[in-house]
């Protein structure tokens, strides 16, 4: 599977309105971090394309990001996979609906259904059952026009307009739906094209316009399992003038690019004006890529058909329809324009809005409910949706290359809190280091840790606490000022008490540190098990803003509620703290897929050609540089090599003794030191740190 990121929500308010508080970010993260999301293309369920895991939330100053993981098949087994996943998501969401139920919606309905009725997830639990509807509200067959539509001031009489196509009546828990020709590819597997019919449910109460809609006869919800959807895209009414008389009579038609063909699945889109005396008469037809997907042999095209009075400047009829074809006749259809094939379709009416209505909501109106057609932007000359990290990059800086991790005192700390399967290991041990780095090793992958990890199992000791390191681990020196330590994992014996110890060991270290002016940026990640999940809280930051923000409370609370207000909590302190700043670093270079910050060093790739030697005693590199301007930080030494190892014999200054069982520790210590007398493995990394700088 191709792997990245993506960034799903925030607590910033977005285009559309919303606001995402951390409590529900965290919520989305518990129900699906260890078990994921289909991903559809357009959020059509019937297009599979890969699965999105909600697994982390990302702090910064002034920005909480709800960050996902991005899965995409690259082969044909991974394909059949996520398939056979989204097929398991969609039975599992009914089945649990139903379960949460329990058998209340079919308690009202039993009496009304049939053999053939079966349950359905559509913005609420649904009974699916062929005509259900006129069985259980009769009243409502009698209040149809001919095209089968419905007065939306006659349904208020029983129904209140939720969201999203929804009508709940007013004195039973059941709800009924519009037309599921509103739904995206016409199937009840989607959701519908909401933003047109809540744009259309906003003029209810204008007494200048008579509304009619038309609903789904075979599907009844109950009402208090309702949650409103939310799809975020690039899709929004556009802001228009009032102007008509620039749009050109006679028949318009716009071709969709191959990138919207594969996309949207519209393959063209036809415009049709013509005058009738005072009347300017409007029509639309799309031409669809695909079939139906839930209907036989039926290419639905959206329709519209509209009437402008220009005598009173206004429009004075609007309605919407389904035109539905078979094959042969779609063949047809597609090799003829809309004014000389004439009306020969399967033709169903959706809505229809009489009186007057001015052109901006017009506008707005023909825009939504031809959601996911972008030739609508074309052709009343507005940009079309796209997102707003398009192709534009920027190039980066030689630092953002080399040394993407960079960050300064002041900038402020950054977390990254992660949700994953209970861990079961590590039972025997109060302190375990879980992750650890993987290096190649004479043809084998070996376990490696940054050399001062040592120094938290020093400090633990002295705690009255054992860290466990597998005996295998290498150990690595790299000569600057960054620090990695490792995911730091507490048995499910005390976790909270643990924790607190850990933070106590880390404190020391880092009091210590700062007391000799060492300007280091430092890694951290803590975790434990909370519920059925393994939470990690990982920390990044130059050791000065770490060192104070650990002074800003005594411990992490290891029960999800408690959890929960102590993420509010660090919101809070890096707003109060900190100034609003661009992303520094950009999440994606020091965040890593197993949920943790861990600085990734770039290493001196081959064509600046390092070359080590010794002088004086000491080993030094040179390199290459290309006589280019963009390397400059490297010609003025901001930016230089530094020597990574992995020392093989190594012994503390003070005891004599190897380092890694000496009870002294260099940071914890005055005048200790370690000795490395013997290493392997010799190569370097490109660091703005460099220990003696």
């Amino acid at each position: 599977m191709n792997k990245s990121f993506s960034v799903l929500n925030s607590d910033q308010i977005n285009k559309y309105g919303y606001f995402f508080p951390i409590s529900t970010m965290e919520d989305m993260m518990w129900m699906k971090a260890t078990e994921g999301v289909p991903m559809h293309l357009g959020h059509d369920m019937h297009r599979p394309i890969g699965c999105m895991i909600p697994y982390a939330l990302y702090f910064e100053p002034y920005l909480v990001r709800n960050i996902g993981i991005t899965l995409i098949p690259e082969t044909d087994e991974e394909n059949k996979q996520i398939h056979n996943f989204k097929r398991y998501s969609a039975y599992k969401n009914v089945t649990d609906d139903v379960d949460k139920n329990n058998g209340a919606l079919l308690e009202l309905l039993k009496d009304k259904v049939s053999e053939n009725y079966k349950y359905l997830s559509a913005s609420t639990l649904a009974i699916l059952d062929k005509n259900i509807l006129a069985t259980v509200f009769p009243e409502l067959t009698k209040l149809k026009d001919k095209d089968g539509l419905i007065k939306i001031a006659d349904l208020k009489e029983n129904f209140t307009y939720k969201f999203h196509g929804v009508f709940v009546h007013n004195s039973l828990p059941l709800c009924i739906y519009s037309h599921s020709y509103f739904r995206k590819s016409l199937s009840r597997l989607n959701n519908f094209h909401y933003l047109f019919l809540d744009e259309l449910m906003s003029h209810q109460d204008n007494e200048e316009v008579t509304l009619k809609i038309g609903l789904d006869w075979d599907i009844i919800g109950y009402a208090p399992t309702f949650l409103q959807a939310i799809e975020l895209e690039f899709w929004f009414g556009p802001k228009y003038d009032d102007d008509i008389a620039n749009i050109r009579p006679g028949l318009t038609k716009h071709i969709c690019s191959d990138f919207e063909k594969s996309y949207y699945e519209v393959s063209a889109t036809e415009f049709y004006w013509k005058k009738n005396k005072e009347l300017k008469e409007f029509e639309l037809e799309e031409l669809r890529e695909e079939n139906a997907p839930t209907l036989e042999d039926f290419f639905g095209c959206r329709y519209v058909h509209s009437i402008y009075d220009t005598t009173k400047n206004t429009f004075v009829h609007f309605d919407g329809a389904i035109r539905g074809y078979s094959s042969d006749l779609y063949f047809d259809r597609i090799d003829q324009n809309m004014t000389e094939f004439g009306r020969r379709s399967d033709y169903t009416k959706l809505f229809r809005i009489d009186g007057k209505l001015e052109l901006k909501d017009w506008k707005i109106l023909i825009t939504k409910y031809m959601q996911g057609n972008p030739l609508i932007y074309e052709y009343f000359d507005i940009d079309k949706p796209k997102s707003q990290f398009g192709s534009e990059h920027t190039k980066k800086t030689l630092q953002q290359e080399l040394v993407p991790q960079s960050i300064d005192e002041g900038d402020g700390i950054r977390l990254l809190v992660s949700y994953h399967q209970k861990n079961e290991g590590f039972k025997e041990y109060s302190h375990s280091v879980s992750i650890y780095d993987v290096m190649e090793s004479n043809g084998e992958s070996q376990s490696v840790l940054e050399y001062d990890i040592l120094e938290i199992k020093k400090a633990l000791d002295r705690l009255n606490k054992n860290l466990f390191i597998k005996e295998d681990t290498f150990f690595g020196v790299i000569e600057d000022d960054y620090w990695n330590i490792p995911c730091i994992f507490h048995s499910d014996d005390n976790p909270q008490e643990d924790v607190k110890i850990t933070l106590l060991a880390i404190k020391k270290i880092f009091d210590k540190i700062t007391e000799r002016g060492l300007d280091k940026v430092i890694s951290f990640t803590l975790s434990w098990n909370m519920e059925d999940k393994e939470v990690r809280v990982s920390c990044f930051g130059h050791i000065k803003d770490l060192q104070k923000w650990l002074l800003s409370f005594d411990e992490i609370p290891t029960n999800r509620e408690a959890f929960k207000i102590w993420l509010d909590n660090q919101k809070k302190y890096l707003n109060t703290n900190y100034e609003r700043q661009e992303e520094k670093p950009k999440f994606q270079d020091i965040s890593q897929f197993d949920g943790v910050i861990y600085i990734k060093r770039k290493i001196v790739e081959d064509k600046f050609e390092p070359t080590p030697s010794i002088e004086n005693k000491q080993i030094i590199c040179t390199i290459k540089i290309p006589n280019n301007k963009h390397y400059s930080d490297i010609k003025n030494g901001y930016i230089t090599p530094v020597m990574a190892c992995i020392p093989t014999k190594s012994i503390c200054s003070k005891s004599n003794l190897d380092y890694k069982i000496s009870p002294y520790s260099k940071f914890l210590d005055d005048d200790v030191y370690t000795k490395i007398e013997k290493f392997e493995g010799l190569c370097y990394y490109w660091s703005d740190k460099p220990i003696n700088k």
